[in-house]
Order: C-alpha cells, then sequence, then structure tokens
C-alpha cells in the first residue's frame, strides 16, 4: 500500500517523531511526506529509510489562535493567514492535486487534525482519508478551525485515528467521523540508556520536567510547588528542559521570587540519558492528549506525578504507577509530592510496575495495527 502524509510541521515534533516511531519500522508499505512551507526545507525527515519519501507541499497550517500572542508573532500568523487565503485555490491546491495524483497513493493520512488540507486534497481525489488525531486543539494548543463548517463536513468522510480514549471522547462529541479507533501511539525505548539502579536513596530528592515554555505545559504550576517544598523544609531539586515563549517570564518570577532550588536547563536532545539522575518526573500539562513525556518517565525509572486531566489518567494509575494531583492547583501538586517524599518505602515498587507496564504497553510496533485498520476502512 501506498500512503500519503500531510504533516502539519516541517520538523521533529512530538506529533511527528511520534509519525516516525511507527512508519520506520513498515518495510511492507511506500510512505510519501508531505510538508508545509518552512522556508528552509528540514532535513529531519530525510535518510529514515528507503521506503519513505519527502516532499515539500508549500503550504501553511493555519488556524485561529485564542492566546494572546506578541505583535511580531501575530503579523506572522496574519502573512500565513493571507498567503493560504490569496493563493491556495488559485495555485497551492492545483499543485498538490498534481503531487498527489503522480503519487497515487492507495490512502492520505493527516497527522494533525489541525491540518485539514490532506483532507481536501483526498475528498477531490476521491481517495481514502485517515485523521491521525493527536492533539486537543483549543484546550491544549489554543487552536480553532477557521472554517468549521467545512471541518465537519471533511469529518464526515474520513475515518479517525485516536492517540487515547480522553481524545476519543472529545471528539466524537463534535464531529461524527465514517469510522474510528483508538491507537496508542508507538514511542521508543532505548535499553541502552537505562540505570536499573533504585530511586530515592538518600532524602535529597531531584524531579524534572519536560515541555514547550507554554501556558498549557503548567510549568509555572510546578515551579511554585518546587518552591514550596523548599520553604516547607524539604531538600528537593527542579530542572526545567524546554524553551519557549514564557522562558523569560519565569526567568523574572524564579529571580524575583528568589527561587533557588529550579533550574532551567534549555532545551536537550538527551532527555533519556538524563533522566537516569532524576528521582521524579512532573507531568503539569492541562490537558495532554497522550503524554509522550509521561511515557519516558515511566521507561526511564522516574516516578511521575501528574495532572488529573486529559489522558494522563489513562497512564497513571494513583499509586499503582504513579500519583495524580488536582490539575492547575500548585498545592495540590506541592502537597503529593512532599506525601511522596515522606512515604518512599513504595516509591521503587511503583517506579517498577510503572516501567513493566509502560514497556508492555508503548514499545511495541503500531504499524500492524493502523495498516490493519486502513486496509479494513479504506472502502468504507
Amino acid at each position: 500500500m501506498k500512503i500519503c502524509i500531510f504533516n502539519g510541521d516541517a520538523f521533529l515534533s512530538g506529533a511527528n517523531m511520534s509519525l516516525v516511531d511507527w512508519i520506520k519500522n513498515d518495510t511492507s508499505n511506500e510512505y510519501w511526506i508531505v510538508l508545509p512551507k518552512s522556508g528552509v526545507r528540514s532535513h529531519d525527515f530525510d535518510n529514515i529509510a528507503k521506503n519513505i519519501h519527502v516532499v515539500n507541499g508549500n503550504y501553511f497550517a493555519t488556524a485561529k489562535h485564542l492566546r494572546k500572542k506578541s505583535v511580531v508573532e501575530n503579523v506572522k500568523l496574519a502573512l500565513k493567514s493571507y498567503y493560504m487565503k490569496v493563493f491556495y485555490k488559485q495555485s497551492i491546491r492545483k499543485k498538490l492535486l498534481s503531487l498527489v495524483q503522480d503519487i497515487s497513493p492507495s490512502v492520505i493520512l493527516s497527522n494533525t487534525f489541525s491540518v485539514w488540507i490532506g483532507a481536501d486534497i483526498a475528498t477531490s481525489l476521491n481517495i481514502p482519508h485517515f485523521w491521525h488525531i493527536r492533539e486537543f486543539m483549543d484546550l491544549d494548543h489554543g487552536l480553532e478551525h477557521e472554517n468549521p463548517e467545512m471541518i465537519r463536513d471533511l469529518a464526515s468522510k474520513s475515518n479517525a485515528i485516536f492517540i487515547s480514549k480522553a481524545i476519543e471522547s472529545y471528539y466524537l462529541k463534535k464531529y461524527k467521523f465514517k469510522s474510528g479507533t483508538v491507537i496508542y501511539d508507538q514511542i521508543d525505548y532505548d535499553k541502552k540508556v537505562l540505570n536499573s539502579n533504585p530511586r530515592f536513596v538518600n532524602s535529597k530528592i531531584s524531579a524534572i520536567i519536560v515541555g514547550q515554555l507554554i501556558e498549557n505545559k503548567g510549568i509555572m504550576d510546578a515551579i511554585k510547588a518546587a518552591s514550596k517544598i523548599d520553604k516547607d523544609g524539604f531538600d528537593f531539586t527542579l530542572d526545567v528542559y524546554g524553551r519557549g515563549p514564557l522562558e523569560d517570564e519565569i526567568e523574572k518570577y524564579i529571580r524575583d521570587n528568589n527561587i533557588s532550588n529550579v533550574h532551567l536547563k534549555g532545551f536537550n536532545k538527551n532527555i533519556s540519558a538524563n533522566r537516569q539522575k532524576y528521582d521524579m518526573a512532573l507531568i503539569c500539562s492541562k490537558m495532554e492528549a497522550l503524554g509522550r513525556v509521561t511515557i519516558e518517565g515511566m521507561y526511564y525509572r522516574n516516578l511521575v506525578v501528574g495532572a488529573n486531566s486529559g489522558a494522563t489518567v489513562e497512564l497513571i494509575e494513583d499509586g499503582k504507577t504513579g500519583y495524580l494531583y488536582k490539575s492547575g492547583e500548585f498545592e495540590d501538586l506541592a502537597k503529593t509530592i512532599e506525601k511522596v517524599i515522606v512515604n518512599n518505602n513504595n516509591n521503587n515498587i511503583i517506579i517498577n510496575n510503572a516501567h513493566e507496564w509502560s514497556i508492555n504497553k508503548f514499545s511495541n510496533n503500531i504499524a500492524p495495527r493502523i495498516i490493519k485498520f486502513m486496509e479494513e476502512n479504506r472502502g468504507v
């Protein structure tokens, strides 16, 4: 089978990493990845496998932004939106139709619900379309489609793959698809970096939080909780890995409040290996669609503490594979962490439970399940 995939961005973002994790294991089918316009074509997708081809679609993934942006960001978004409104029907769409006709795929897959162009091209060419839905657009990313009526129409002509039960439940209340299934993402597990030494071996506890420094990731909740834990007399440190638009604001907050137990580490490609030196991993996202960082924390033996929202509750069984706290309430997060520190007899048992469960659940090849779903529903 030949599969044409429309991406939302041209770089190895979380969605695209999850895509690569499964297509690189499938040598039986041929993949054509269509990347949006990015100025300079990204090489992140080059040389993945001989059966994976990359082309530039010269489109922008545009949507209505619900959160406040800087003047510069608003100008860039406005230019992209103008470009698509002016040129999509005139030239971009025609070129994409020609490109896809030349590829002649069996199906078209859109690797994000925020991009509707793949669905439009598929419908126009009478090619079966599958939406790989992997985000809460409005609740997490602060995005809405610019043309809701068009999306409802395209959804009714598409099949859906949901990456969690939370995502499935949310979108089935809003849209009617031809067919749908839940298939959890496959996430690569690197056995070489695993350190099986026990955590919580002394009173000095270290925690890690990984993610973009944006509002919906709850980074400020983690920082406020860490500060409170320090003031309560615990020897606790939090390292923050990631970059984003809130970086300056976070740095100022840490400086103005004399917080000495939180350290901003910036972006790091080797997070898996770095996890070995931490006892805990915090997941504070307001509405996680699945939670790659939650699973990676379990993989590499961090005790995970996460917000009781979104799909995080599908991953963390409270008291068995980690701990949950009330989403958005940093004081409850601090209370939960302090309880973990004080009552640490079961911590390494929970870490081992989560490690084994996550490997069994998420490290297996999901390509056969996705291909089977496509084959069974492309004629529906």
